[in-house]
């Protein structure tokens, strides 16, 4: 495996190619396998690799990726955190788990203006009109995922009618509207 991968992109890429092939996510504070539509147990999860992508040192923006296996159900697969958002989702004791490797890369463009085909918007462009901004979740018009997944929530651009790529110091912030798709669960601004 090429754990010195450019961006995260390649990283997935890579995993899967290596048998990872199973989706994971954060349901109610735990690991949820996707793929066999089971929770899996925090104890069971071996870390075999957890890579950490930032567009640039202090850019307020940051991507994870997890590879994971699982030793009772012999299966392995990705948990990708494109949000930056695990320490506020998942249990304290899964966290710990996952990040407890943790390598942190640089994408070697520097700061960048777009993210997976998404134009980036920066704190900056946040603050000078945080109500054209909101946070988009479960919507089935979603753009693609650049790594074979899903999005499950995506920044929209209510000025220029576009999904953008928000970093995550706006995720953070608690001006941000979150819209729900018809009754998708809301994650809380904390």
């Amino acid at each position: 495996m090429n754990l010195d991968a450019g961006d995260m992109v390649e990283a997935v890429s890579d995993f899967l190619k290596h048998g990872y092939d199973h989706e994971y996510r954060i349901r109610d504070g735990a690991l949820y396998d996707l793929t066999a539509d089971r929770p899996v147990a925090a104890g069971d999860v071996h870390v075999d690799a957890a890579l950490r992508f930032e567009s640039a040192p202090d850019a307020g923006d940051g991507s994870n990726v997890y590879a994971i296996a699982e030793r009772k159900a012999r299966s392995k697969g990705l948990l990708i955190d494109a949000f930056d958002a695990l320490d506020r989702d998942c249990s304290r004791e899964l966290y710990e788990r996952l990040n407890t490797n943790r390598r942190a890369l640089h994408d070697t463009g520097g700061e960048i203006g777009s993210r997976y085909g998404l134009r980036k918007v920066f704190k900056e462009e946040f603050e000078a009109d945080p109500e054209r901004f909101v946070l988009r979740i479960a919507f089935p018009d979603f753009p693609p995922c650049p790594y074979g997944q899903s999005f499950s929530m995506l920044g929209f651009d209510t000025a220029e009618q576009a999904y953008v790529w928000l970093v995550t110091s706006i995720l953070r912030d608690a001006r941000l509207e979150r819209v729900p798709y018809q009754g998708a669960e809301v994650p809380d601004n904390e």
